[in-house]
């Protein structure tokens, strides 16, 4: 008994205490804290930019990379073989020449002696053949006179056979001699042909290049002196989506914009038209090929060869918005500030270009749409408009 008393005085009662002092601390606290009222916080403001929103039908365009090619050039040679004894002081790379301008010239002696040989040989058979003409007249008497007379039994058969015979042999011989004179005017004709085809004449106004030519070069028809480009006549081949390229009736004689680029700055810019299209496509462009030609006018012009861009139209999309592109969120949608909050939605996307959407939708006439990116843009946000941004 005595254990427990001791027990209990030393160690449970002073427990109780130390547990009751703890106690009586944290009530003192609590009534004792002070009492902080809540503050509401306020909501923030996004300030945006917007676009206003216009329906109407509406061409987008489209831009395509391509070369300049000339829509005709020419390997410059002659028909005839020969030495070159001529050669035009303007047949050099880089110069103009006109159409019709005479280039260089073949040694045509042996030619026009051949001609001349040609050409008393018909003189002489046309001597000849005025001459059995004459012969055939008067033997052709001859065979009537034979007759009245062996009508009148003054000549014998033989001596009209003979007469006869004698006719059908000058008949023949002019005959001959018609056809001789024939064969000496086409070898006429084609001596004169060969003295023409010694001489290189421009086929076409043009720029040449490539020419390798000199005096006294032994030539034949397969001999190639200079490439002839037509100037004035260039064209801009380019590929064209399959969804444009299935109306390309639409888009032939339509004017396209070709800017010569160099690097990233734009050296010229031409106007061309669509003139036709290539009917078998390449699987590996993905759509068809047209052809542009420049209307090179005036002093600006775009050279053979230059690295050009393409810009047409060819799409024809019916009451749509014109959106940024920074407008499209997940899901196809869009906010609209409406009473200065921010408001969702859907949109349905027809074509999307340089930074640009043409969409149909729930969007209305004047509705403002935020172009402005938001991390977490949602519905009923409170938005306050900077700016109205122009997207024309």
């Amino acid at each position: 008994m005595v254990r427990f008393l001791k027990f209990l005085i030393t160690r449970i009662i002073p427990a109780f205490m130390v547990l009751g002092l703890f106690v009586a601390g944290f009530i003192y606290l609590q009534r004792t804290k002070p009492i902080v009222e809540p503050v509401a916080l306020a909501e923030k403001i996004w300030k945006v930019e917007v676009s206003k929103v216009f329906i109407a039908n509406a061409q987008p365009e489209f831009s395509s990379y391509s070369t300049v090619k000339a829509m005709r050039h020419a390997n410059l040679q002659m028909a005839a073989f020969g030495e070159l004894e001529y050669i035009a002081p303007n047949f050099k790379d880089g110069a103009i020449l006109k159409k019709g301008d005479v280039l260089a010239r073949l040694d045509t002696t042996r030619q026009r002696l051949a001609l001349a040989s040609t050409d008393a040989k018909i003189k002489a058979e046309e001597v000849n053949i005025t001459s059995l003409q004459k012969q055939s007249d008067l033997r052709s008497r001859l065979v009537s006179r034979v007759r009245k007379m062996k009508a009148q039994n003054a000549a014998t058969d033989a001596s009209l056979d003979e007469a006869e015979l004698a006719l059908v042999i000058s008949e023949n011989q002019f005959e001959q001699a018609k056809a001789r004179l024939q064969d000496l005017e086409i070898q006429r004709r084609n001596q004169i042909k060969d003295i023409e085809d010694a001489e290189l004449v421009a086929p076409f106004t043009g720029s040449l290049s490539e020419v390798n030519i000199a005096l006294g070069q032994q030539v034949t028809n397969a001999t190639s002196f200079a490439v002839l480009t037509e100037i004035n006549a260039a064209e801009v081949p380019f590929v064209v989506p399959a969804e444009l390229f299935v109306n390309v009736s639409s888009l032939l004689n339509t004017q396209v914009q070709v800017i010569w680029k160099s690097g990233e700055d734009d050296v010229a810019s031409v106007p061309a038209t669509i003139k036709r299209y290539q009917s078998q496509i390449d699987k590996t462009d993905g759509g068809g090929v047209l052809y542009a030609e420049l209307n090179n006018q005036g002093d600006v012009s775009i050279p053979m060869g230059a690295f050009v861009e393409v810009i047409y139209k060819g799409l024809n999309l019916a009451n749509v918005a014109l959106i940024p592109e920074t407008a499209l969120h997940a899901d196809n949608q869009v906010y609209t500030v409406v009473d200065g909050r921010s408001v969702a939605k859907n949109i349905d996307i027809k074509y999307r270009s340089n930074g640009l959407i043409w969409a149909k939708g729930e969007l209305q006439e004047n509705d403002l749409v935020i172009a402005t990116r938001l991390p977490g843009l949602a519905a009923g946000m409170k938005v306050e408009i900077s700016e109205i941004i122009d997207l024309d």
